[in-house]
């Protein structure tokens, strides 16, 4: 990218209640990166109601070159389902609370830092989407069981940031049943049993729980079972930065594939990228890929 390129354009795409204590000041960088760097730029603030509506527009009126979200997991998710077939490039800047996929990307986890990393990026790869139901569109990872059921409860609590997903993981491990479930890929059909069915685009959580070896830009997804949770060492690792999952065969159980469908014995808490989207008996699951041109540093 040309440092004097004035016809560059640049819409940031916000959430302005994502809680990462650096918002105010990454906003501020990227004001002082538009003029260091002599491009042209624009905020929208989303708001929860007609996001999707208004990002089109602005696609189609400002005609931006990169459009960068800020913000956790769910705002990366609406920005990047709706640059689906458009050519802009896709930037993230972290600022959401555990931030997942940037985490898996390695992008700066400062959002001052991940300004510069990423608006004057140069490299970008083609980043898979996951497809649930054929309908919902997921760019990070979705799971049932007790992830899932933590997400609920703190969607339904005021206190955000990793504390808030914290105080509610005993309470979401004990309560989440054994589940058993048929997965059927176009290789192979299994029965499996365990607490937790994570669907993975990316290998890791937010937290730097490493989950699978799959990448996001590889055509391929991970289904991560987990068949135990041993509760006396969640309490033993202190929910230190949420990393409990410290058994270390917790997620081994891995099977990787294009699309798959899974049939569960009883109704279960669903989640898409740190948002609710309640229970669910089955689910159909797919890639999507190549589906957005993401920029990395």
């Amino acid at each position: 990218m040309s440092e004097t390129n004035l016809l560059m354009k640049v819409l940031f795409i916000l959430n302005p209640t994502s809680g990462n204590a650096n918002n105010e000041r990454a906003v501020l960088r990227m004001h002082q990166l538009a003029i260091e760097k002599e491009f042209d730029f624009k905020f929208l603030y989303t708001n929860g109601r007609n996001d999707d509506e208004r990002i089109q527009a602005d696609l189609a009126n400002y005609k931006p070159d990169r459009v960068v979200a800020g913000g956790g997991d769910g705002t990366i998710q609406l920005v990047a389902r709706n640059l689906l077939g458009k050519e802009a490039l896709m930037g993230i800047i972290p600022m959401g609370s555990a931030n997942g996929m940037a985490t898996a990307l390695g992008i700066p986890p400062n959002a001052v830092d991940a300004v510069d990393a990423i608006v004057t990026a140069d490299h970008c790869i083609p980043l898979d989407l996951l497809k649930f139901n054929d309908k919902h569109l997921c760019i990070h990872l979705g799971d049932i069981g007790i992830n899932a059921l933590m997400v609920k409860k703190y969607e339904e609590d005021s206190q955000k940031g990793l504390l808030g997903y914290a105080k509610y993981l005993l309470s979401s491990i004990k309560e989440t049943p054994l589940l058993r479930y048929t997965i059927k890929t176009p290789e192979q059909t299994y029965e499996k049993e365990g607490y937790m069915l994570s669907f993975a685009n990316a290998h890791q959580y937010g937290t730097g729980v490493h989950i699978s070896e799959g990448e996001v830009w590889d055509g391929k997804f991970e289904i991560v079972n987990v068949p135990r949770v041993a509760l006396d060492e969640v309490i033993k690792a202190g929910l230190t930065a949420l990393n409990v999952f410290v058994d270390k065969n917790m997620f081994s159980d891995v099977i990787s594939c294009t699309k798959a469908e899974v049939s569960i014995d009883q109704e279960v808490d669903f989640q898409i990228d740190g948002e609710y989207m309640g229970k669910i008996s089955s689910l159909k699951v797919e890639i999507v890929p190549a589906a957005v041109k993401l920029l990395v540093p």
